[in-house]
């Protein structure tokens, strides 16, 4: 495992087919746990940049699934970390549990194929834990200088995406979409058209870099990449100090407390 580092303050820990990622400030946080027995790479990760791994204090889980849950009970036994989640997937940790789609939507024969071999009949066992804070969309985090979270449905009820303002603004997408071989949709959904909606949603957004659960990080124009694949219309942005959200009525601008780099 080579731990990547995508900012000044934001490193890309590959585990495997899944990745998590690790926002370095006065205290750590950690978007994402990988598959269960994951968390020995963590810490190993979080030693390899010369801090400990009680300064992880923070745990946010993008979703429930195995492969982005399944390390946050041993990390949290190891470092009392808490864990952030939306409410509508939180009894899945709490209970160790995640239920698979009753009917899974793919959008490629590729997709289908994935989905069969790797997850259609993988356990969706995962150890149990506590999860400290229910978090939902809009909702501004005061941890790694300021995370504004943003709810996105559509590959799973709870599923939330992460924006990092700073110098490089930062969009960590969970998985609404992958960028495995080229920028695209993830590999199965629950609901399709919500997962539209929630990349349409993400689209509007002003970031420069995108971080994925699956595949590499886009490092550059990565708002644009978004756009162009997934808006219906394309909608032209211009930069700001703030960031911008838009929709079809007005332009909404959101001042972080704290720039970063």
């Amino acid at each position: 495992m080579k731990l990547k580092r995508i900012t000044a303050n934001v490193y890309e820990i590959p585990l495997g087919t899944v990745n998590a990622f690790l926002i370095e400030d006065e205290e750590l946080t950690l978007i994402d746990t990988g598959t269960p027995g994951s968390a020995v790479k963590i810490l190993h990760a979080i030693r390899s940049i010369g801090r400990d791994p009680g300064d992880l204090r923070h745990i946010l889980l993008t979703h429930s699934h195995p492969d982005h849950a399944g390390g946050a009970a041993e990390l949290k036994a190891q470092t009392n970390a808490k864990i952030y989640m939306h409410e509508a997937e939180a009894d899945h940790v709490r209970n160790g549990f995640v239920p698979k789609p009753d009917v899974p939507v793919f959008t490629g024969f590729i997709n289908k194929m994935m989905y069969n071999l790797f997850i259609k009949n993988a356990s969706g066992d995962i150890a149990a834990a506590t999860v400290d804070e229910l978090i939902d969309d809009g909702d501004w985090l005061h941890i790694a200088g300021g995370i504004h979270t943003i709810h996105v449905p559509g590959h799973s009820a709870g599923q939330l995406a992460f924006f990092l303002p700073g110098q490089k603004n930062v969009l960590f997408a969970a998985d609404t979409a992958a960028n495995i071989m080229g920028l695209g949709y993830a590999i199965f959904y629950e609901d399709f058209q919500l997962a539209k909606h929630s990349l349409e949603k993400l689209a509007t957004f002003d970031f420069d870099i995108a971080c994925f659960g699956h595949g590499g990080t886009i490092r550059h124009s990565a708002a644009a990449r978004f756009r162009n694949k997934f808006m219906k219309h394309a909608q032209k942005i211009s930069r700001q100090t703030q960031y911008i959200v838009l929709d079809e009525e007005s332009v909404i601008r959101i001042k972080e407390p704290e720039e970063r780099i």
